[in-house]
């Protein structure tokens, strides 16, 4: 939003508001300015020096700390006060697990107050982080989607719509830990049961020596206090968002019994239909004070809480749909009557340009010819049959392995591949470099020359990224959810706190014991595999008709244009997380004159000294499951499909919905398509499937001639290739068959079929065993406060991960853990220092000023047990921060400023939230080596044992598979010796045992080439067993982020009634390296692939010049690798080197205007760099267009303006009400911002950024 005249006067006349109307109302200040009497405003307390909008166990307020009896409330050291000075706290537990003034504590710690909260109305991350200093959150009223990776545009939105608060970052490092009452936590922490949120940035080892380099957010959970009070609160918001709840406190038993109810109802809409978000919580807390066991000396305080929480939500999405319409649309060369399946021209490369560079063989909705299974599409509307595949591997009309299998398709240079469909940007690039190279007669070799309309797409090493929707007349995606009702996403909780602390020796020790309990289950169906709008540009069905190519027997597809989604089985996948904690904490303090009686300058230079001991158990047991919502029956696939018993797991669902009519021949602007406004619900229906049972009997021989002519087609330089006739066999002709037969297969859904549909399952286990010791001093009349934390942690990991069953391809449910796991230590250190000045200087300074400087030194590890794609352990990620700070605190505790200038570090870090190399085909990185393996083998077999004897080997009926062993003997021989030197050296014994791979490196060596796979005689690669996971973890691509810069904090109160707060940040967070075993091994990869014989290849039996898994390896993996290596030294993703927030309050406490409050907020970030140019450049041994990191691509600069008022006043003595108006976002619209760039400037993808929106909030407090 840009700040116009109008929004700037607007502000400009509410800050000389606030200054006129706070002189003309100002009341007489002191250290302890309180309200007065008839005052309004309940809550506003002491006035204390303290940090900025600045993390905590528990929490005690004035009025708990205040006699109900002849007593006063001690606080232990593990508890702070919910004291405040409106938005400015006191103290922290942030600082070192004790409670320290915020003054006096070195790390950058931000407590944001209840208070602050009330008056944004955030309840959740959400509606908090985007005020925060140096903090981002994803969301449509989010500050960064969360989802793009450097280089790789966006990496789906699955995760944030499952765990929206999770999608967090500081400092543009990773996301923050989220932690309640210091305990890690997956719950989502909502404001109806906290009492303050601090955010720790930086690593703090004081805090965890394990956990993210960026910090925490921790909530403190509400106490039970010994008062009795309580608060009712309704909120109604935009689109018909309400909100109920409830915090009751009630004492008991004066100063020994409490207890507390909280209760929230809360039903989120959004300006997407049918989004919604509904949340329903409860929780509990008691404490109890035992007077039975105190004595004079000693005090025991026992605290337990519960909460029970259920989240059930169909989230709004971020991203608008994948553009699969407007590209063809705009295409001149795009066929007005679209695309015939059958008159595919075969290609080596496999793509097939002479129509449109928008149509493709992709993977959306094609009918999957080269399966083994049948697909069927079913209309997403009624769920009857639409339409079905032709038949599997063993009809004569499927893309088989033999010419007979292709209907004489092939005499005719033609192959009968895949479903055509439109394709996106992406896709795009890569055909239209082929296509231009092939018009010019150049060799495919030289596909990305300067010339090239996309440099660099052909091999990979430049990104295009396919584009989202832009227009939303085409699809109002502001105001649909794509989705419609065929997505849900679930939580829900039970957790639960015990507390006991003994406060012994009159205060000096104080002992903790903690007992934590979380259960914490999430999941998510959704019906979608990706949100892409594509057009159906089918000439011909592929389904219930015949090749076009064959006169009268073909069947014109009726849906020719139309646009449409398309999705498969149905994606389903659920979670639970059970963390058991057990921590004591033992704090010491000493105090040289209280206890050796020391008087003097020398007791004052010594001071007092806090002393903390820890010991702590955690364990985290997480479980997943993932599985298809719908299949069909396996048994349907053996009796009818041909499928063997090695692919019953092959039981694909695939659906069309059609949103409109066809929109060939217009731009698509104007077409408005509907969402999905129907649930899938798929019913068994007739199908028609081909049989190729004989029926001709004895009359007709099969080796008899069969003479056919083949169509016309156009040639790729745009002329047309006539008809030609072929001679072929009796057994082509599809008239000697049973041929098209009806019949009706069973239907499976994941609520009664889940073992038949699970997709993988895992259950890992980690248990950390932590001991810290920390220090903190008060010298010199509380001048310079030292600070020292020291903790190890010994973390052990085990976990076990479903494999495929050999004989069904099932995969079984994962009850018990059956690895050894593997352990590791690791150790950390914090320490940091605050000098105030001394007192005879203070004393010489205006208005109580005192000023600060702080250093900080913090690290921490994540000892969690990782694994580079090399099979070989990770070190450890860990995180270092150096923070400078100096404070400066004035007006009597009033005002308050800190700059901090920070370098942290994130050494061996995840290098993308996707894909190791945050694309698509990252899979490839431990597919690839077993895949080369596999297909080299077979050729080199049949080159070496001759093709009379494959059949031996149960490979006679594959020749198509090593048939190129034998027509390029040579490079099969050259690979041979290869794979007997360079590869294995590359990838020994100890490489696929780490993956629990059954390939045999001595057979390799050997050159026994029918026996590389342990147990089998097959050599295909689905012959390879193993996993891509090592113990239960995902190898990844480690690298190395900084982030440095400088941070500002600022509260100031003029007067008791007039609350401001702003912050701003100026730094730079950038990848720094990639790491060196992922380096290392892409570039062994490399000199395999590229510079040795390997990569010649045959991919799937297909052989070219250049090399087919030489291309496999520069598409999939050395172009996304070179794209990293350019853009090293680059900002992170979405990062804005500025920010800034400031917000005010100011209330009425006099005259007319009496109870009224007003209050505005603004936030402004600067541009991002969200993508590069291009330049060419020698990598290696590769010539290659790659990022120009001197070309950066930026997005536009983020403003936005928030205003609220309220009204209050006390109803009786003992009940007061509020009214407040929040208005978010002042005079916007719902608006894209731009999140990804195409090399050439243009924008790829943008995320959906909310409009004006508001909430009206009324509360009852008693």
């Amino acid at each position: 939003m840009k700040l116009t005249p109008t929004k700037s006067r607007l502000l400009a006349v509410l800050l000389s508001l606030g200054v006129s109307t706070a002189v003309a109302q100002s009341v007489p200040q002191s250290k302890t300015d309180q309200p007065s009497k008839d005052s309004n405003l309940p809550g506003d307390a002491t006035s204390t020096k303290g940090s900025v909008v600045t993390t905590s166990a528990s929490t005690s307020t004035q009025d708990d700390m205040s006699s109900s009896g002849d007593s006063t409330i001690t606080l232990d050291p593990f508890t702070v006060t919910a004291e405040n000075e409106g938005y400015q706290a006191v103290d922290t537990l942030g600082g070192g697990r004790i409670r320290t003034k915020l003054v006096d504590t070195p790390s950058a710690i931000s407590v944001i107050t209840k208070k602050l909260m009330d008056d944004l109305g955030a309840t959740d991350a959400q509606s908090l982080l985007i005020y925060t200093n140096n903090t981002e959150v994803a969301g449509l009223n989010g500050n960064f989607s969360g989802i793009t990776s450097r280089g790789s545009g966006t990496t789906g939105e699955g995760q944030r719509l499952a765990e929206p608060n999770m999608a967090t970052r500081a400092r543009g490092v990773a996301p923050l830990d989220n932690t309640r009452n210091y305990f890690l936590t997956d719950i989502p922490w909502d404001g109806y049961d906290i009492s303050r949120v601090d955010i720790s940035r930086g690593p703090n080892s004081f805090l965890f020596g394990f956990g993210s380099p960026s910090g925490i957010a921790n909530v403190a959970t509400n106490e039970a206090l010994f008062v009795n009070k309580g608060q009712v609160e309704a909120r109604y918001g935009s689109f018909g968002s309400t909100r109920e709840s409830l915090d009751l406190n009630r004492v008991i038993i004066p100063q020994e019994l409490a207890v507390r109810l909280d209760m929230v109802n809360d039903n989120e809409l959004y300006e997407q239909k049918p989004a919604f978000n509904h949340s329903k919580r409860v929780y509990g807390a008691v404490r109890i004070d035992p007077k039975l066991f105190d004595t004079d000396s000693t005090h025991t305080k026992i605290t337990m809480n519960f909460e029970r929480g259920d989240v059930s939500s169909n989230n709004p999405r971020e991203l608008p749909p994948t553009d699969y319409v407007t590209g063809y649309l705009n295409d001149p060369r795009a066929s007005a009557t679209g695309y015939n399946p059958w008159t595919y021209v075969q290609d080596g490369n496999g793509y097939s340009p002479q129509y449109s560079y928008y149509s493709s063989h992709g993977s959306l909705a094609n009918e999957f010819q080269w399966s083994n299974s049948l697909n069927y599409f079913w209309d997403a509307a009624t769920g009857t049959l639409q339409k079905a595949s032709q038949a599997g591997a063993s009809g004569p009309i499927a893309a088989g392995n033999s010419s007979s299998a292709f209907y004489g398709a092939s005499s005719f240079g033609l192959s009968n591949q895949y479903f055509v469909h439109s394709q996106g940007y992406a896709g795009a690039a890569a055909v239209a470099n082929y296509a231009a190279r092939l018009l010019q007669g150049d060799p495919v070799t030289a596909v990305d020359t300067a010339s090239t309309p996309f440099k660099g797409g052909y091999l990979g090493t430049a990104q295009y990224y396919d584009k989202t929707l832009s227009d939303p007349s085409i699809f109002d995606f502001y105001h649909k959810l794509i989705d419609g009702n065929n997505k849900h996403e679930w939580q829900n909780w039970n957790a639960f706190n015990i507390t006991l602390t003994e406060s012994l020796f009159h205060d000096r020790l104080a002992i903790q014991g903690v007992v934590d309990h979380q259960d914490y289950r999430s999941g998510q169906e959704d019906w979608l595999d990706n949100t892409v709008i594509a057009l159906d540009l089918s000439n011909t069905l592929l389904a219930g008709g015949y090749p076009s190519w064959l006169p009268g027997l073909s069947q014109t597809n009726p849906n020719l244009g139309r646009p449409a989604l398309y999705g498969g089985p149905g994606n389903g996948n659920k979670s639970e997380s059970v963390r058991d904690n057990y921590q004591v904490t033992a704090a010491y303090n000493l105090d040289v004159s209280r206890d050796f009686g020391m008087k003097g300058l020398l007791a004052d230079i010594l001071g007092r000294h806090d002393i903390t001991g820890l010991f702590g158990s955690y364990r985290d047991q997480q479980y997943q499951e993932s599985y298809n919502l719908a299949g069909i029956d396996q048994a349907w696939n053996v009796a009818y499909n041909g499928a063997s018993a090695s692919h019953l797991a092959t039981n694909g669902y695939t659906w069309t919905a059609y949103l409109g009519p066809s929109l060939l021949g217009t731009t698509g602007a104007g077409a408005d398509l509907p969402n999905l406004g129907y649930s899938i619900a798929p019913v068994s229906t007739n199908v028609t499937s081909y049989s190729s049972v004989w029926n001709a009997g004895t009359a007709v021989n099969p080796s008899d001639p069969w003479t056919v002519t083949g169509p016309s087609y156009l040639n790729p330089d745009g002329t047309t290739h006539a008809s030609t006739t072929a001679t072929l066999t009796q057994a082509d002709n599809p008239a000697n068959y049973v041929g098209y037969t009806t019949t009706v297969p069973g239907l499976l859904n994941s609520v009664n079929n889940m073992d038949q549909l699970r997709t993988g399952a895992s259950l890992i286990e980690q248990k950390i065993t932590s001991k810290a010791i920390m220090y903190q001093g008060h010298l010199w009349h509380d001048s310079i406060i030292p600070s020292f934390g020291w903790r190890r942690d010994t973390t052990l990991q085990r976990g076990t991960v479903a494999v495929a069953n050999a004989t069904t391809g099932l995969y079984p449910d994962v009850t018990k853990i059956n690895d050894n796991g593997v352990s590791a230590t690791t150790t950390s250190t914090s320490y940091g220092v605050a000098v105030h000045l001394p007192k005879l200087l203070n004393m010489r300074l205006p208005e109580g000023t005192d000023v600060t400087a702080y250093y900080f030194h913090g690290d921490n590890e994540t000892p969690k047990v990782r694994y580079a794609i090399d099979g070989t352990q990770l070190p450890n990620e860990t995180g270092k921060t150096d923070d400078y700070s100096m404070e400066i605190d004035t007006l009597h505790g009033h005002a308050t400023l800190r700059v901090t200038y920070f370098k942290t570090l994130d050494n061996s870090a995840p290098a993308s939230y996707g894909q190791p190399l945050g694309n698509g085909s990252g899979w490839l990185i431990s597919a690839l080596p077993s895949w080369t393996l596999s297909m080299a083998a077979a050729g080199i077999a049949a080159e070496e044992l001759g093709p009379q004897n494959m059949g031996s080997t149960g490979q006679s009926g594959n020749s198509w598979f090593w048939q190129w062993g034998i027509d390029h003997k040579a490079v099969a021989e050259q690979i041979a010796q290869v794979m007997k030197t360079d590869f294995v050296n590359a990838f020994p014994q100890s490489y696929w045992n780490a993956y629990n791979s059954n390939v045999n490196v001595a057979a390799i060596k050997a050159g026994d080439w029918m026996h590389i796979f342990n147990g089998s005689d097959q050599i295909f690669p689905w012959d390879a067993t193993g996993t891509s996971t090592i113990h239960g973890q995902y190898a990844v691509i480690d690298q190395n982020v900084e982030s440095k810069g400088f941070e500002v904090e600022a509260t100031i109160r003029p007067v008791m009634n007039w609350n401001i707060t702003l912050n701003g940040s100026r730094a730079d967070a950038y990848q720094t390296s990639l790491g060196s075993s992922a380096s290392n091994y892409l570039n062994k990869m490399a000199s395999l692939w590229l510079n040795s014989p390997l990569g010649m290849t045959a991919e799937w039996g297909s052989y070219t010049d250049f090399g087919t898994m030489k291309r496999q390896f520069i598409q999939g993996l050395w172009g996304p690798y070179l794209t990293q290596v350019a853009l090293t030294g680059t900002q992170q993703p979405e990062w804005s080197k500025w920010k800034f927030n400031v917000i005010s309050n100011y209330s009425f406490v006099r005259g007319f205007a009496k109870g009224f409050n007003i209050g505005g907020a603004y936030r402004w970030e600067d541009r991002k760099i969200i993508g590069y140019g291009l330049h060419q450049t020698t990598i290696g041994s590769t010539t290659a267009w790659i990022s120009d990191v001197n070309q950066p691509l930026w997005s536009p600069t983020e403003s936005h303006f928030d205003l609220w008022v309220g009204y209050q006043r006390k109803l009786t003595p003992t009940i007061n009400w509020k009214v407040q108006l929040n208005v978010q976002n002042v005079g916007e619209k719902v608006h894209l911002v731009p999140i990804v760039m195409e090399p050439d400037g243009s924008v790829a993808q943008s995320r959906i950024a909310d409009g004006q929106q508001f909430t009206l909030t009324t509360t009852l407090s008693f």
